[in-house]
């Protein structure tokens, strides 16, 4: 005996015509993890305890289902939480849309646990079961060169739009591209160009879904991109692909894994776009390690690599305000502030002078100052924490987990000086901001 079916009262009716992009995201989703869980409307309907009327007008869209409803679905069909995330998102949009408003236009914080304007975990879910599924094929040449267009449209807009406004132009791409690599005709060039496509598309996601703080989204994207890659000869793609998996390791604070990836990469994908930023990765994680000798020698290797090469689509340029930013950071790593600050204030003038650009650099070369001022005998506190306040300003409007995870490293210093007055600055606007929950380690 299953409870009686629930009313539904109160439900948001989104008027006929009317476009809600979070539902039509929601629908995708329950028709995914139906088929994924075998199960059908009526199965629901006992397991849930609503009408199988209810659970279908959800399903095709045609209705923004009650919060009770979204619930019993969501653990029905083990969604974590991503179907009452989307189904919040939907009321939010229809209720925007009402007022004659853009929702796609709010400019509120992001709270990366609990309301997204895109849903990447329930994202990643339709990927999951894209990975088992995929098939050779291939659309026509218009359409190819639409998505390519896509993808490098995506490329350069990566590293100044906000990436939670970001997240569902690449999703939609992503779609375009696996829809036409399930249901083409399988002609092997135009195959390889869609299998290319879309691992970028499936990189960017996972890049994305780690800087709004989603580790699980993000293996679950990268595992897809390496997928592509390996059918294809694109170096950069595969490179693209193991600095993910580098950078996941090393938020994970698995470092050896992390410089052992970047290494692997180095010797597998070595291209001239991409050799500077993995070495640097390299680098970052033996310097985590505390191999000061080998450290050196990655940043070394780093430095001589640099390039200004045009933007590709996967990997962000790494020019010389880049390398001179991450060499500077690194030395931190290894007791090297003194050393490092004459690089940091560099490598943070080119940044402001517009030589270079990048929200998620930017903090970072913000941050390689402040690191540089705490990481020596006598610590220079109070600009170090003027400039972490600089970064939470940033990261207001723009939130990057590895930019959070190195403002909470760098904070450390300040916790002995509570008195200082850039430090109590610090700490009132870091914690009255509405951070991401970094998941790094837990997937």
């Amino acid at each position: 005996m299953h409870p009686p079916a629930k009313a539904s009262t109160g439900r948001p009716k989104v008027q006929a015509g009317q476009r809600n992009d979070a539902l039509a995201n929601l629908a995708d989703l329950l028709r995914t993890l139906r088929d994924q869980h075998r199960t059908n409307n009526s199965r629901l309907e006992a397991r849930t305890g609503f009408k199988r009327q209810q659970i279908s007008r959800a399903v095709n869209g045609q209705e923004i289902p009650s919060a009770d409803l979204a619930d019993a679905l969501d653990t029905a069909l083990a969604a974590g939480g991503a179907i009452r995330r989307l189904r919040d998102e939907a009321v939010r949009e229809k209720r925007a849309r009402d007022l004659g408003l853009d929702p796609s236009r709010q400019e509120e914080p992001v709270d990366a646990n609990r309301r997204q304007a895109f849903e990447l975990a329930a994202a990643s879910l339709v990927a999951a079961q894209m990975y088992r599924e995929w098939t050779s094929s291939a659309p026509d040449v218009l359409t190819l060169d639409e998505i390519d267009d896509a993808i490098n449209a995506h490329t350069v807009a990566f590293t100044v739009e906000p990436h939670q406004r970001l997240a569902p132009k690449v999703w939609k791409t992503w779609k375009s591209a696996h829809h036409h690599l399930m249901n083409g005709s399988g002609r092997a060039r135009p195959q390889t160009r869609l299998t290319v496509a879309a691992g970028y598309a499936s990189y960017m996601l996972s890049r994305l879904s780690f800087n709004l703080g989603d580790t699980l989204a993000s293996r679950r994207f990268i595992r897809l991109a390496e997928d592509h890659a390996s059918q294809t000869d694109d170096v950069v793609l595969t490179a693209s692909v193991g600095e993910m998996v580098t950078t996941l390791a090393f938020y994970g604070r698995r470092y050896q894994e992390a410089a052992v990836s970047a290494r692997k990469t180095a010797v597998v994908a070595d291209n001239p776009y991409t050799r500077a930023r993995i070495a640097s990765y390299e680098a970052r994680a033996l310097g985590a390690l505390g191999d000061a000798e080998g450290t050196r020698a990655a940043l070394n290797r780093m430095r001589t690599s640099v390039t200004d090469l045009p933007l590709q689509p996967g990997i962000s340029p790494f020019g010389p305000a880049a390398a001179e930013m991450m060499y500077a950071g690194v030395l931190t790593r290894i007791g090297g502030g003194v050393e490092a600050e004459p690089i940091a204030r560099a490598a943070l003038a080119a940044y402001e002078g517009g030589q270079a650009g990048g929200f998620e650099d930017y903090g970072h070369a913000l941050l390689a100052v402040a690191a540089s001022l705490t990481a020596r005998e006598q610590p220079e506190i109070d600009e170090a924490a003027t400039m972490a306040g600089k970064v939470v300003d940033m990261l207001d409007t723009r939130p990057t987990a590895s930019v959070s995870d190195r403002v909470a490293e760098i904070a450390i210093a300040f916790t002995g000086h509570p008195t200082v007055e850039p430090v109590r600055d610090f700490w009132d606007r870091w914690q009255a901001r509405p951070r991401l929950e970094l998941t790094t380690g837990q997937a």
